[in-house]
């Protein structure tokens, strides 16, 4: 397969120096082909056009881990990418006129120094410190330990864009688009005696992403974790965009365990949907209200193989118009869920009331392993309050196969089918072959 090809001889070039002095190797590769049907064209109301897509991809991941290099304690390397080519139609989302495409997700070297209290990493990474929320960025990042419980960490780089193409914003699918992002984070841990991860973890950090100078990301923000006793965890986040002097995001919620078989949890959010997004995305100016959700959920172990949750929440979204009250909705879901041996059975239920629509909805889910091989079945269901094209439900159902060829080869075969307001009938097929594996230097040849 030319991606296949393609992607493992630049893969295994790039990390050919690694792999020769690597303790340890871990080989990750996924073969699959889709087949599906995709509208084209068409308004809300009028009849979509089908086209039949067929696409190969390949998925690989190479990582080098204690590279002997006499300069830091540890050396590795990481590699992920991905190619795909497009049989027949192209797919309305592959994202250029090309029917082959490929791109590097993760590229990157790390080294520990100062006997581990200085982690560098170089080349394209991704980092979550703080108000960065997962950014992908082609640059650096650096982490030191300070005395005390205390940390730091910075990075520094260029948002990344897809397929090497333009760094601009408004052509980026990357939601924080730009030619230039930095930021960091500056933590403090004290970490207690007694259960796993009992202690105190609190955070300050800043993320500013910037477009030709133009400001797209001015963000300050704080993180907390608190354990101080087994049954109860309190954890919380909040961001405020200097720019627009406004709270971008707030994240609160508590676990308490009730004698164990019982977990109680409450959550709240609050969230201005267009601070999420790049000041530079024409996407922004559609969301520019906010909105408040809060409420909880039990968890029951009844049993080993039994359990069943149930969670609730109020929505406090925006109105018809923006003086218009506030629109309170909610949302529920219920699930019960039944393992024991190789079979897994369950089922869930679902209900949303928004202002723009609601639904109430199903799905009954199966698993059976046998030996090498296994089964999955899923169904869902969901009935629209107010019809979404014309229709006022929709049905889809699914069905995988597997089988472990090799120790770490799997070959995989799902296909899927329904009923949609936008497709009258719809359908998509997967046949996968899955390898992963761990070598240390003894077994590498």
């Amino acid at each position: 397969m030319r991606a296949h090809t393609m992607l493992a001889a630049v893969s295994i070039a790039a990390l050919a120096p690694a792999l020769a002095g690597a303790e340890t190797i871990d080989v990750d590769s996924t073969t699959l082909l889709n087949l599906a049907s995709q509208t084209r064209g068409g308004v809300p109301g009028q009849r979509f056009d089908l086209a039949n897509t067929a696409t190969a991809f390949e998925i690989l991941s190479l990582s080098a881990r204690d590279v002997k290099t006499g300069v830091a304690d540890d050396v590795g390397f990481v590699l992920k990418a991905w190619g795909a080519y497009d049989i027949a139609d192209r797919r309305w989302d592959a994202g250029t006129p090309s029917s082959f495409n490929a791109d590097l997700v993760t590229a990157y070297a790390q080294g520990r120094l100062l006997d581990r209290h200085l982690t560098l990493r170089l080349g394209r990474i991704e980092t979550a410190a703080g108000t960065a929320r997962m950014i992908q960025i082609d640059g650096g990042q650096a982490v030191v330990l300070l005395p005390a419980g205390f940390q730091v960490s910075g990075y520094a780089g260029s948002p990344v864009a897809q397929r090497f193409a333009t760094r601009s914003g408004p052509l980026s699918w990357n939601p924080v688009g730009g030619d230039l992002a930095t930021g960091g984070r500056l933590g403090w841990s004290l970490a207690l005696p007694g259960a796993p991860g009992r202690g105190i973890d609190l955070g300050a950090s800043v993320n500013y992403v910037t477009d030709a100078g133009n400001p797209v990301r001015e963000e300050v923000g704080a993180d907390a974790r608190v354990k101080l006793w087994e049954p109860l965890v309190v954890s919380a986040s909040g961001a405020y965009s200097v720019y627009d002097s406004r709270l971008a995001e707030i994240v609160a919620q508590a676990g308490w365990t009730i004698a164990k078989p019982v977990l109680v949890e409450a959550d709240y959010r609050f969230v201005a949907p267009d601070l999420l997004l790049a000041r530079n995305s024409i996407l922004s100016v559609f969301s520019a209200s906010d909105r408040q959700i809060f409420g909880g959920g039990v968890t029951w172990f009844v049993s080993r193989a039994l359990k069943v949750a149930g969670y609730y929440h109020v929505q406090l979204e925006p109105g018809a118009t923006e003086d218009a009250a506030k629109y309170v909705g909610s949302d529920a879901t219920a699930r019960v869920e039944w393992q024991r041996g190789p079979s897994t059975l369950g089922a869930e239920a679902y209900y949303l009331d928004a202002f723009e629509n609601g639904y109430t909805g199903g799905r009954i889910f199966g698993r059976r392993d046998c030996g090498r091989a296994f089964a999955t079945a899923d169904v869902l269901a969901y009935f629209f309050r107010d019809k979404v094209n014309g229709q006022s439900s929709a049905v889809t159902g699914s069905l995988s196969l597997g089988y472990e060829l090799l120790r770490g080869l799997s070959a995989v075969a799902s296909g899927q089918a329904g009923v949609t307001p936008y497709m009258e009938q719809t359908y998509e097929f997967m046949a996968k072959l899955v390898y992963g594996a761990t070598y240390r230097k003894s077994e590498v040849r």
